[in-house]
């Protein structure tokens, strides 16, 4: 259930009950949104920095600032939306950064392939990842970042809109491009896309 924010915008009635109690000081409401999105913010922080450690620490480094602003947080997009932005940014500001280093280690990308029944079809799924690796790693950094929450993340394009400050026509005009971009590198290496 949804509830209306403190200056206009819809909240999830668990999380604003949380965001209540956070701010009387129960600091165990604030573990709890810890504990309700850290996974998500993970995943999105290894598939832009490319690692466990690099995205362990960034992800602990979201959840310091949302501390620190979480009693400022007015409600004008959800929680998760909030600490996404914060997610991207901090990494996005990261890979700016480390702009000479590959952007995603192969074998951390692939912990998301599921296993295939035989050894041939497991390693053709392995290489197949490696491509969809390096085409990601291609793209620009606000081109990954959405095509990371749309295709990792599976976030419909207002809420991708939301985090990345954008209009809605702007991600979908943006998505378009990179893909684009994706399927021609998976079809120059010879990986059928989709």
């Amino acid at each position: 259930m949804l509830h209306y924010g403190e200056r206009g915008g819809w909240l999830n009635a668990e999380d604003l009950h949380l965001l209540e109690a956070f701010r009387r000081g129960e600091e165990s409401a604030f573990t709890a949104l810890v504990i309700k999105y850290r996974e998500g913010i993970y995943r999105v922080a290894r598939r832009m920095l490319g690692n466990h450690e690099d995205a362990s620490d960034a992800a602990q480094e979201v959840f310091i600032r949302a501390h620190r602003a979480l009693a400022r947080f007015d409600g004008r997009s959800q929680v998760y939306t909030w600490l996404y932005r914060i997610t991207l940014n901090l990494c996005l500001d990261a890979r700016s950064r480390m702009a000479r280093m590959p952007l995603l280690d192969d074998g951390e990308l692939l912990r998301d392939v599921p296993a295939s029944e035989g050894i041939a079809e497991q390693a053709e799924g392995r290489q197949v990842g490696r491509v969809v690796a390096r085409a990601v790693n291609a793209l620009p950094p606000r081109q990954r970042a959405m095509v990371v929450l749309r295709l990792y993340q599976d976030l419909p394009y207002q809420e991708i809109a939301s985090i990345m400050g954008c209009a809605e026509g702007t991600v979908k005009a943006t998505m378009f491009t990179a893909l684009r971009k994706l399927r021609r590198t998976l079809t120059d290496a010879g990986v059928r896309a989709p």
